[in-house]
């Protein structure tokens, strides 16, 4: 089963833990097809920092090609975290060139004939949706980044978030998504479980109930279990159950992924840790 995850990628640093792991939504789904034993591709963008080194060698280290990550003049994505007994603050988000970036002919030529691709991260400006759908290919978008929720024509499955206990909002949304094109959406409500429309039809399961360690990436372990479940045929139902047990995984050690994590290096601290001590703790 070949798939490729096109988008966002960064350095997630947790200020209290002075520790350092790689990480961005659409990388973080490719990780985890990669791990799922999936064919597995990346296409993203970083700067021309020490930063973008440490990108391209935790893609590598997983097993993905570093070299469709392309280098363009500027920040790689940072994202400063203070994570106390599983309590996640963001205290600054540099999304760096990602947030420019368009992906051309280039990478959609390279994607052909893959099973499935997703993109999250991407402006729409890059018409991205618009352009898979015209070269035919099944595809999934996630909606957390820029909440644009118009224009999902082609889209066969759309993922977004959302906080809180009420269904009714979750459930709007999810009709929300597909009036505006979406086959299916799929709402990940973190502790309170994520429900599927496809049609007038609405699935729901509910959450593990665990001690988190760090909920950073659980979202795209959702999301990349999900599509491997759908891939195989499986019923809403069960991708739902599939797609939790791994996110709940990825609730239970720090990063979106398990990686080596590494110590927050000096020259990074005098980049960004005004940002830290900035914020109240």
């Amino acid at each position: 089963m070949r798939v490729a995850a096109i988008g966002d990628n960064c350095l997630d640093v947790y200020v209290e833990q002075d520790l350092l792991t790689v990480g961005g939504n659409a990388l973080n789904v490719a990780v985890n097809w990669a791990r799922a034993g999936l064919d597995s591709q990346y296409f993203g963008a970083v700067g021309d920092d020490d930063a973008a080194d440490a990108v391209r060698n935790g893609a590598k280290d997983v097993g993905l090609d570093p070299a469709s990550i392309v280098g363009l003049e500027g920040r790689t994505g940072v994202t400063l975290i203070r994570l106390v007994e599983s309590n996640r603050e963001f205290l600054h988000e540099e999304f760096g060139v990602g947030v420019d970036w368009r992906p051309g002919d280039d990478v959609l030529d390279s994607v052909e004939g893959v099973d499935w691709v997703h993109h999250a991260g991407v402006s729409r400006d890059a018409r991205l949706t618009s352009r898979l759908a015209e070269r035919g290919h099944r595809f999934s978008v996630d909606l957390s980044t820029y909440h644009d929720f118009d224009r999902l024509d082609g889209v066969e499955i759309a993922f977004a978030s959302i906080d809180g206990e009420a269904d009714n909002p979750a459930h709007d949304l999810a009709a929300r998504i597909c009036d505006a094109g979406a086959a299916v959406a799929v709402i990940m409500r973190g502790e309170h479980g994520s429900l599927v429309r496809a049609g007038h039809e609405t699935t729901t399961t509910k959450a593990q109930p665990i001690k988190p360690v760090d909920t950073c990436g659980a979202g795209d372990s959702f999301i990349a279990a999900y599509v491997k479940s759908h891939l195989q045929g499986n019923a809403p139902q069960l991708s739902l159950v599939q797609a939790t047990a791994s996110a709940t995984a990825t609730c239970l050690h720090i990063g979106g992924f398990p990686q080596p994590t590494l110590s927050v290096p000096d020259w990074l601290k005098a980049a960004y840790y005004q940002f830290a001590a900035s914020s109240p703790a």
